[in-house]
């Protein structure tokens, strides 16, 4: 019997990942990689883990900051994009073509990290715990973990059943993004609706949302002492009414 195929398997090699083809401003990716840095207390030649790195432009900027960079993704058209992109600047960051389930690494790396919405793939909860628990085997002790993400406090303010959003600035195409909000489950379930060039392609996601408190006792139960919570982008200490969360867990 053939293996059912997971939503993310047919989401991000598709019309996303045309989309992160096209790029990020520039200013956007040193912003955030300033965070990055600054959250994860890192030190030039650090050895980070860039958690499903999709193109690479953080692992990119880090390479060129130079950190001893490692990017791990599934996808193998993102890593090609990443490999590119890194060659043009003159940078040799490791990219490693793996299911984040399956890191496989133990106390390698000084810092971790999982940036925009990155986990809480998987419909099965042990899942998700399990990639906690290989990216604590993977850091070295003190080592750090940060999750940028929405939580329940951060989302469910702003949730909108349905959103348009227009993808490039001629407005020649967009998506349509169609949620519905699983109680039972606390994940969001998204039928995403992709026009461009006269093209429709649809896609599903399935994300799960967790409380502050949930996502702080999953990484509790994956071997994580000490967890240290912020505000994306701004370091400020997270509290009602911040945009997003950036749970830096310690080893």
């Amino acid at each position: 019997m053939n293996k059912t195929r997971e939503w993310w398997e047919d989401f991000f090699p598709g019309p996303w990942g045309d989309l992160q083809a096209q790029g990020y401003p520039q200013e956007k990716t040193h912003a955030e990689v300033d965070f990055l840095v600054a959250a994860l207390e890192l030190s030039e030649g650090d050895r980070v883990l860039d958690l499903a790195c999709g193109i690479g432009r953080h692992t990119v900027e880090l390479a060129v900051r130079g950190f001893d960079v490692t990017g791990l993704d599934f996808n193998g058209a993102a890593l090609a994009l990443a490999q590119k992109a890194a060659s043009e600047h003159g940078v040799s960051p490791r990219f490693v073509c793996r299911d984040m389930r399956q890191i496989d690494w133990d106390q390698q790396f000084d810092a971790t990290f999982s940036y925009f919405s990155s986990f809480g793939y998987f419909e099965d909860e042990a899942e998700n715990l399990d990639v906690a628990r290989e990216v604590a085997r993977a850091l070295r002790p003190g080592g750090r973990f940060l999750i940028d993400t929405h939580v329940m406090e951060t989302l469910l303010p702003i949730f909108e059943e349905r959103r348009w959003d227009w993808f490039d600035e001629a407005h020649s195409g967009g998506v349509v993004e169609e949620g519905q909000w699983r109680f039972e489950t606390g994940r969001i379930d998204t039928e995403w609706t992709f026009f461009q060039q006269g093209e429709v392609k649809v896609r599903h996601s399935s994300l799960r949302v967790y409380s502050y408190r949930e996502l702080c006792d999953l990484l509790r139960a994956a071997g994580f002492s000490s967890i240290e919570s912020l505000e994306t982008l701004t370091t400020k200490p997270f509290e009602f009414g911040s945009r997003r969360l950036a749970l830096v867990a310690s080893k």
